[in-house]
């Protein structure tokens, strides 16, 4: 049996039989074979019986496994996975997840619950002999083991991840003030004003309502100062109320750039707020935890009784609802 002719027809190769000879064996078949997966057994298809000359396409059975990407279920595949490993352009080291932002809830109180006390600093050679203590007391090696595992799992760069997935706002602030009995008490920072005395800063804030702002950052300094503006603006010359702010560093080196170029931040700073600029320099987790400052990179904004109790907060850019919000509750806590 010879073939009469062969044919391309759609990439596949088609051979043209005889009728007669071909009628007891394949009765007039025309067998088409896939140029590509010819190699494969399940790839050859059968024949097909038909009284037209015209040459037949037959697709061939796919028997082909599903992709292993492909999830049967959801039907959602590997590059959809939200836990899929993601790395800086070629290289291997692996992108940073974003963590959920741990933040409080607007309203809730915060500070801690008794009033600062301010304590004495200590001569040296005491301040040696309890450094020693320290280091030889079980308690205070476990809380230094503590915080040592934390920050090794907290990465430097969270905060800057967190700010560009999240934003700079964790909240838009309460629209009342946080009622007296339930109120906690602001915790204690000791520092040197721009004017060169220390102090800390229960001591700036007592006996007058105040609005307390709260900087790690350059970045921050934007935040604070939308409320700032407003603030002075609306109650310059009222001798009832005051603004108290905090300029934090807790990286060692960051701080001796800080302490050089405090002469710049004095001419940036107008004079008549010297004295309530608070410089401080060193770790103050407890301060972050207690007034739940979730990002630092962020500026804060807190309204002050003159019990130095922590009746209302703000965070991010003021918003116009945030700023007449500041100036209402103000006024009401002051009696003006």
């Amino acid at each position: 049996m010879f073939p009469l002719g062969m044919s391309l027809w759609k990439g596949s190769l088609v051979v043209y039989l005889p009728h007669g000879t071909a009628k007891r064996s394949l009765n007039s078949c025309r067998v088409v074979y896939s140029n590509t997966i010819a190699d494969n057994k399940d790839s050859i298809v059968k024949p097909q019986k038909t009284n037209d000359k015209t040459p037949i396409q037959q697709t061939p059975i796919d028997n082909k496994k599903p992709d292993k990407d492909v999830n049967t279920d959801g039907g959602r595949t590997k590059e959809e996975d939200p836990e899929k490993i993601e790395y800086f352009g070629n290289t291997r080291f692996p992108r940073p997840r974003a963590k959920p932002r741990r933040t409080i809830t607007p309203g809730d109180a915060v500070g801690q619950s008794e009033p600062a006390v301010r304590r004495e600093r200590q001569p040296l050679k005491q301040q040696m002999e309890q450094k020693m203590r320290d280091v030889l007391s079980p308690e205070k090696n476990l809380e230094s083991r503590a915080k040592i595992i934390h920050d090794i799992g907290h990465s430097y760069f969270q905060d800057i991840v967190d700010l560009r997935n999240n934003g700079d706002k964790l909240f838009e602030a309460p629209q009342q003030l946080i009622k007296s009995g339930r109120a906690k008490y602001l915790p204690n920072l000791e520092g040197k004003t721009l004017s060169g005395t220390n102090t800390d800063v229960v001591d700036l804030c007592r006996n007058k309502t105040t609005l307390l702002s709260v900087e790690f950052t350059k970045f921050a300094e934007k935040h604070t100062k939308s409320f700032v503006t407003v603030f002075e603006n609306t109650f310059a010359g009222v001798n009832a109320v005051q603004l108290v702010q905090a300029n934090i560093e807790e990286n060692w080196a960051k701080a001796l750039v800080l302490k050089l170029c405090l002469p710049y931040l004095r001419k940036s700073i107008p004079k008549h707020r010297h004295a309530n600029y608070l410089v401080h320099y060193g770790d103050v987790e407890y301060l972050r935890k207690a007034l739940g400052i979730a990002n630092p990179l962020i500026g804060y904004i807190f309204l002050i009784d003159a019990n130095t109790r922590v009746r209302w907060y703000a965070n991010g850019l003021a918003v116009k609802s945030e700023a007449e919000t500041m100036v209402r509750l103000t006024r009401s806590l002051a009696k003006i």
